[in-house]
């Protein structure tokens, strides 16, 4: 049963932001609701005022402009499952969005959403940071720009400010000759570990890699000291280096445990899954 509550629709980001900058936390922003009318339900959250985004122009596209993807933030994750956009462009983003949830969620669900819940376990986040991703935050005063990894703060909390309104996702391609995988291990439909991998294989050799992981701790995130060391190693010598890593993952990543996993079970998967995911995107390059 949901409490009672009023569902205004702004036309434009200024509008919009203006409303939740003046409603603060008596408002919520109202897109796919998958989450959102999932945790009024339960009695979780009591917003007074739904601000809804669906129709805000710009924000449904979804386009390859040569340099980058651009999704905006109300195009939902089925969409993305289906796009040969993502399949060609973002491949590690196309395998996480088959995971999300169920045919229910992914069909009203949106990238938006998932990325402002920020829900430690949730699989999308986990694939973009391999590329690099940015997000546009749009306000009554503009807009800015932000890495993604730096808009995650932590369990259920981002970098958006009072009035902030996320607009738009930029996900660049990775370099010419680069591999990527994403992998992830489920209980009761829910990620207990994800990780994703972006990496380039030289003479045998691993060039630059990229690693993320997501639903371990309090936020996705990406490994840079780890990436750093198996720069120059064969594959062989970096999946050693990575079983062996399961220390410096439980320091870096603050393990949490609950009921899908432990905390030192949730490093052990991820040591594994990160050697794995390593091995699929270098025999992908």
């Amino acid at each position: 049963m949901l409490d009672p509550f009023r569902l205004i629709t702004p036309t434009t980001v200024a509008e919009a932001s203006s409303e939740l900058a003046r409603l603060g936390d008596r408002a919520s922003v109202y897109a796919g609701g998958a989450e959102l009318i999932l945790l009024m339900r339960n009695g979780l959250l009591h917003p007074e005022v739904l601000v809804n985004i669906k129709s805000l122009p710009g924000l449904g596209s979804l386009e390859w402009d040569g340099r980058a993807v651009r999704i905006g933030a109300t195009v939902t994750h089925a969409q993305l499952e289906r796009s040969a956009v993502i399949r060609d462009h973002v491949p590690a983003l196309f395998e996480a969005e088959h995971h999300v949830g169920n045919i229910r969620v992914r069909s009203q669900g949106t990238l938006g959403g998932n990325l402002c819940f920020s829900d430690p376990h949730s699989d999308p986040g986990t694939a973009l940071l391999v590329h690099d991703a940015t997000v546009t935050i749009g306000s009554a005063a503009g807009e800015r720009r932000l890495a993604l990894d730096d808009f995650f703060v932590g369990t259920y909390a981002t970098a958006l400010e009072p009035g902030d309104l996320l607009t738009q996702v930029q996900v660049p391609p990775l370099p010419a000759g680069w591999g990527s995988a994403f992998l992830r291990i489920e209980r009761f439909y829910r990620p207990t570990a994800n990780v994703a991998v972006a990496a380039e294989v030289r003479d045998g050799r691993l060039g630059e890699v990229r690693l993320a992981v997501g639903c371990v701790g309090p936020r996705a995130m990406r490994m840079r000291d780890l990436e750093g060391r198996l720069q120059g190693l064969t594959l062989d010598d970096a999946r050693n280096l990575l079983a062996e890593a399961k220390p410096h993952l439980k320091e870096v990543l603050d393990p949490v445990g609950d009921i899908l996993g432990s905390a030192d079970y949730k490093i052990t998967i991820t040591s594994v899954l990160l050697g794995r995911a390593l091995a699929q995107a270098a025999a992908r390059n």
